[in-house]
């Protein structure tokens, strides 16, 4: 029989039999359970007539267990007990950090300023363990069974998953100072086109970078020689002296502050990036979900760098050379 069907699953009834049993009287366990006295024993009454045995041997004077009132107060109260786990179980996940934490991040990102983080984590909430997966494309967090998904773009498409905002990266346009050296310093938008542009191809931007300075917004179509589905790769190949890549700062902070890449227009601005995790819309997060986002948020506050990387180039801007 199907326990959705089993109509002598009532617990209702069970609790109200417990009760009786336990306390020896009907009027000290409707007392116990707030009832009255009368809906106490309808409760009772209906459980014996649902399995079909009478429990308790009711007199004016006494109230005693039947043989098989003993035997199912024993099942019973192992049942009762079983709710009241499970029931502690799940009010745990709520105010406790623990279990597996599936996390989805941007492969970049994740390997770079995820997984360094995460033996903090770890250390900080000793009951949780995490299973990341890091991959460029965005995966579908309800059908794989993620519990957070971090994203970084300038705008979110609209879904019904749920999105808090850890926060902002810039974007920068980078090149080595010795290839800027050699192909010169371009001084608007319009000048990329004499230059190596590597592009990053999982962009919504199909081929093209968009620009601004104060009111002015200049979009240029891209001819690249290099493309690629990870800032890691196109930082390698701008380090390598290849070209010019528009890349997000937390990819590329420590090469600027060193010294060994150089921002080029950086008057120009791209759209800032917004980092957001997100997460499958429900009522009541869990622990190990809540404290794993503000342990991101207070991370991420520690490193400002990343919003506010500086971008005037050390070197004397010089018109791009003509091919």
């Amino acid at each position: 029989m199907s326990i959705i069907s089993d109509t002598s699953l009532d617990l209702v009834g069970l609790l109200a039999f417990v009760r009786v049993a336990e306390l020896g009287s009907f009027v000290r366990a409707s007392e116990c359970l707030e009832l009255s006295t009368a809906a106490v024993s309808k409760q009772v009454s209906a459980l014996e007539q649902r399995l079909g045995a009478r429990l308790l041997q009711r007199t004016t004077r006494r109230l005693s267990l039947t043989e098989a009132g003993q035997a199912y107060l024993r099942h019973a109260q192992e049942a009762l007990a079983a709710v009241r786990a499970a029931q502690d179980a799940v009010a745990d996940t709520q105010t406790v950090a623990r279990g597996r934490l599936r996390v989805t991040a941007p492969m970049s990102f994740g390997l770079l300023h995820i997984a360094p983080w995460m033996g903090g984590f770890l250390k900080a909430y000793p009951q949780v363990d995490l299973d990341l997966q890091f991959d460029d494309r965005p995966r579908d967090i309800v059908l794989e069974g993620f519990d957070v998904a971090l994203r970084i773009s300038a705008q979110l498409d609209a879904s019904s998953l749920v999105a808090r905002k850890i926060g902002d990266t810039r974007v920068l346009l980078c090149a080595t100072p010795d290839y800027l050296d050699r192909h010169g310093r371009p001084s608007h938008p319009g000048e990329l086109h004499a230059h190596t542009c590597l592009h990053y191809s999982l962009t919504p931007l199909a081929r093209s970078w968009e620009l601004t300075q104060g009111s002015e917004q200049v979009r240029v179509a891209l001819r690249s020689r290099l493309e690629a589905n990870s800032s890691l790769a196109l930082r390698a190949a701008v380090l390598a002296g290849t070209g010019l890549a528009r890349v997000p700062a937390f990819a590329v902070a420590d090469d600027i502050a060193s010294g060994r890449l150089e921002v080029a227009l950086p008057d120009w601005k791209f759209a800032d990036l917004g980092i957001h995790a997100v997460m499958a819309k429900r009522v009541y997060v869990p622990a190990k979900v809540r404290v794993f986002l503000d342990f991101l948020v207070d991370t991420w506050k520690q490193t400002p760098g990343w919003r506010t990387t500086e971008t005037r180039s050390t070197k004397s801007p010089r018109t791009a050379s003509r091919p």
